[in-house]
């Protein structure tokens, strides 16, 4: 071959390993100078996260939206594409298994993990009190099983004051409903799925409660058994439905109380999916099909375990939490179509992976008691993390002279510690509040890199990083009595910076963001509640993943920062109990986040990717959710209820560029149940009109290829249940 043959058909190759995400070396982090359904129909409501002390919900100076998990079960929803449709201004970007990206008051610069770094999601996720970040990369993303969780919060705005790192847009926290110490419960559900032109499923869940002592201890077993059926079929392997997802889980919660004033509760839970095959398409969004001559398998092991112990002191509780969680992916990626795409037709491209990721955790904090015009918390919080991982790309015809074309292996570690401390005080009856607080941190982080990219070394090892910081949040509040409350905040929060891993290994800056927010929580009439917040968010330094051309012509991706940008918008949702039997819910958000400023591409050659008002990824302009359920005596002693949910999100654009543009789309959910003293069954349709709506995209952006799969919302599903409450 002569080296003007080989010369394109190299770069090629690489251009395709850059988009897979392999010849990227992860970068490293541097150091840095700069119940029932009648239950969740009402409308007074606590959470304790918010402010890490209890609290009405609508005390918050802030947005928090509180997914109830009985209403949550009474609508079908199963996972997160089900449960943040609920939630106008938080954006579900679709990935595969373990790859879901979550985007808030549009806060994010990438919509997929692939092809990307491994900095920080910008929207921190939590399970009870333990944070599921790690300031070695983008953790896990937890979408556990929507069966017998108490609640999903979704805190907005950055949370970098109490809850520390990779909440720079905001917060999802999951809750498991408790043991109940005086009583038996048990319940066993079983669901069964039919997908419009695909396969079909069954589910099962169960739960039992167990009082070990009569109020002094209690076990709670949860454990499940769930199908979702495929629906894209694999013409390379000639495998109908191939995107089967199979989840089974156990969950054990114990609490114990041996006195009035002491209670510790220790939830430990392990989750298994299996995905059979890809859940993107391609080349056609509007068909359920690809082409690969594997089917591109995955499974996450996701472990989690917690123990919470609180102690009434009387006018305070002391509150630890001790916390470990562990992730472990294994994957076999078939990249067949995106060497096709950019012209290396070769017989297979295979990608197999496995990594693991694990952090354990310790926080200590004292909060005052509701009472008293001073209320306040403080504490510290340590995590101590690590990870390892190995990844291929094989080429078995050996076209370019060798079969293993990538093979690169990393191990890491990292600790965070940080100090915080929030108060309010009220002044006497005037209906004023003031609320200060904040955070320091530190952390430090280690990265070693091993293995060979074209068979030539690639071996970093650069010096371990340090990182640290101070994080405030100050708000006003007024009470109108009864009638609600206006506020006003503003609240800082961060994410890590690093360094690249390819030469010449450049760094890019820790980004912090300030939110400047104002709303109304009003009370008009019985059962109207109508909350409305304005906002205005100024990020620093945004990291954001590009793509460019490297040494010899040869394109690479990496993580640079855009100088600056700034997301402002509307957020208004409106509750209403009509009567006992109908309520209704409208949300709806208008954000409008873009670069303030050119943004270069930083190879040494000044090229303008973006220019200033560039949209930032995955954020649509205009969301929208209506809720409505109707209930009415039924058949039999029955108590019937009909309901129904819409979701609208707006047109998004899926890279900085402006490349990848999605379209806006809806969802149409209709269901109904019918209940007794024990039985209940139920009947939805979601995605009543089968809409093909583009959630995410992966690919690259302009200038490097136009290879695209396309992950599409899930099309219209009948899903049968019948559950058993003892």
């Amino acid at each position: 071959m002569s080296n003007s043959a080989a010369t394109p058909r190299a770069s090629r190759l690489v251009e395709a390993l850059a988009i897979a995400g392999l010849v990227v070396v992860p970068n490293v982090h541097a150091q840095q100078t700069g119940k029932t359904a009648d239950d969740a129909q009402q409308l007074d409501r606590v959470v304790v996260t918010a402010n890490k002390r209890i609290e009405p919900e609508r005390n918050v100076a802030g947005s928090v939206t509180v997914l109830n998990g009985a209403q949550l079960e009474a609508i079908g929803a199963k996972d997160q594409e089900d449960t943040l449709k609920l939630t106008p201004g938080v954006q579900f970007n679709k990935g595969d298994i373990g790859s879901n990206t979550i985007t808030i008051r549009g806060i994010g610069t990438e919509t997929t993990n692939e092809g990307g770094g491994a900095q920080q999601q910008p929207t921190g996720f939590y399970v009870e009190d333990v944070p599921l970040v790690s300031p070695l990369g983008k953790g896990i993303v937890p979408d556990p099983y929507a069966f017998d969780l108490d609640r999903i919060e979704v805190l907005r705005g950055p949370q970098g004051a109490l809850f520390g790192s990779g909440s720079l847009g905001g917060a999802v926290r999951y809750l498991f409903n408790k043991p109940k110490l005086d009583s038996f419960d048990a319940s066993v559900q079983l669901s069964y799925a039919k997908v419009s032109g695909g396969d079909s499923a069954p589910s099962i869940a169960g739960m039992v409660n167990v009082p070990l002592s009569a109020n002094v201890a209690g076990l709670r077993v949860v454990a499940w058994d769930r199908e979702d059926p495929g629906y894209i079929d694999n013409l390379g392997t000639k495998t109908k439905d191939a995107n089967k997802v199979k989840q089974t889980g156990v969950r054990l919660l114990a609490t114990v109380k041996p006195t009035n004033t002491l209670a510790a509760t220790w939830v430990v839970s392990t989750q298994d999916t299996k995905q059979s095959d890809t859940f993107s398409v391609s080349p056609d969004p509007t068909r359920l099909e690809h082409n690969a001559p594997n089917n591109s398998a995955r499974k996450v092991t996701a472990d989690f375990s917690s123990l919470t112990v609180d102690w009434n002191l009387g006018s305070h509780t002391l509150t630890s939490v001790t916390g470990w969680w562990r992730s472990k992916e294994t994957s076999l990626i078939d990249d067949t179509e995106l060497f096709t795409s950019v012209g290396l037709a070769l017989p297979q491209v295979t990608r197999p992976s496995e990594s693991q990721l694990s952090a354990r955790s310790e926080e200590l904090r004292i909060a005052s008691n509701p009472g008293g015009p001073l209320s306040y918390v403080a504490g510290v919080f340590y995590q101590r993390s690590s990870g390892s991982g190995h990844a291929k790309q094989i080429d078995p015809s050996g076209a370019f002279g060798l079969t293993d074309l990538v093979d690169l292996g990393t191990d890491t570690s990292g600790t965070e510690t940080a100090f915080f401390a929030d108060a309010e005080y009220a002044f006497g009856t005037s209906g004023w509040s003031l609320d200060l607080g904040g955070r320091h941190y530190r952390t430090t982080t280690h990265y070693v890199q091993t293995g060979t990219t074209f068979g030539a070394p690639s071996d970093v090892a650069p010096p371990d990083s340090r990182d640290s910081g101070f994080t405030p949040k100050a708000s006003l509040k007024y009470r109108f009595g009864d009638n609600g409350m206006w506020y006003a905040t503003a609240s800082k929060g961060y994410r890590y910076g690093g360094t690249n891993g390819t030469a010449p290994f450049k760094t890019f800056k820790s980004d912090s963001l300030w939110n400047y927010e104002t709303g109304l929580r009003l009370n008009p009439a019985k059962g109207l509640q109508v909350d409305l917040s304005v906002f205005l968010l100024d990020w620093k330094d945004a990291q954001f993943t590009y793509f460019t051309t490297g040494a010899g012509g040869l394109p690479e991706s990496g993580i640079a920062n855009v100088g600056h940008a700034k997301s402002k918008g509307l957020e208004a949702s409106l509750r209403y109990r009509v009567s006992s039997a109908f309520d209704v819910s409208l949300s709806a958000a208008y954000t409008d986040a873009k670069t303030e400023v050119p943004v270069e591409v930083p190879n040494g050659a000044g090229a303008l990717t973006a220019p200033a008002g560039s949209r930032l990824p995955g954020s649509p302009k205009w969301q929208a959710a209506l809720q409505a359920g109707y209930r009415f005596a039924g058949p039999m002693e029955t108590s019937g209820r009909v309901f129904g949910t819409y979701a609208y999100v707006g047109d998004r654009v899926m890279y900085l560029s402006g490349n990848k543009p999605a379209g806006s789309y809806d969802t149409l959910d209709l269901g109904t149940s019918f209940a007794n003293d024990h039985w209940t069954l139920s009947g939805i349709l979601s995605n009543v009109t089968d809409s093909k709506g583009v959630q995410s995209i992966t690919g690259a952006p302009a200038g490097v290829g136009s290879f695209a799969q396309y992950f599409l919302q899930k099309p219209r599903t009948l899903t049968v249940t019948l559950r058993y409450d003892y």
